[in-house]
């Protein structure tokens, strides 16, 4: 999967429903990717707080979380500054919710339920682009 020797995908999964945590969790790792999971989006905020990384990230964000949903995130992330290429998964998509992710910096918008190998393509796009990205900076 990785383009560079000594690079090191991550993926950042930030789910509240454990079933859908744990199952992301099970296709990031079949595409021998490093994984870490959050149970809201508060955490994954706090945890980003000390993180360092310059690997090239994938954030996978569920939108309807209660407390601080994935759009309320995202606009969060935007304004500490962090650029992970984005996947927002959502069982109640809206086109509205769509353009307001995208406006965001979504890379990727998929309606549950969805098919593993779409996920995995995704993700692939991601690191892509978020690999991308770093180097131009």
């Amino acid at each position: 999967m990785t383009d560079k020797p000594n690079e090191n995908p991550q993926v950042f999964i930030v789910d509240d429903e454990p079933v859908i945590r744990d199952s992301l969790h099970l296709v990031v790792k079949a595409m021998g990717l490093s994984v870490e999971c959050f149970s809201s989006a508060g955490e994954f905020l706090e945890f980003l707080e000390s993180f360092e990384g310059t690997d090239p990230v994938c954030l996978i964000a569920d939108i309807q979380m209660p407390d601080v949903n994935g759009i309320e995130m995202l606009q969060r992330l935007n304004t500490m500054g962090h650029q992970f290429s984005t996947i927002m998964i959502t069982g109640h998509g809206t086109a509205e919710l769509q353009k307001k992710a995208e406006s965001l910096g979504a890379a990727a918008f998929l309606e549950k339920p969805f098919h593993p190998e779409k996920l995995q393509e995704n993700i692939t796009n991601c690191l892509k682009l978020n690999r991308a990205e770093k180097e131009t900076q």
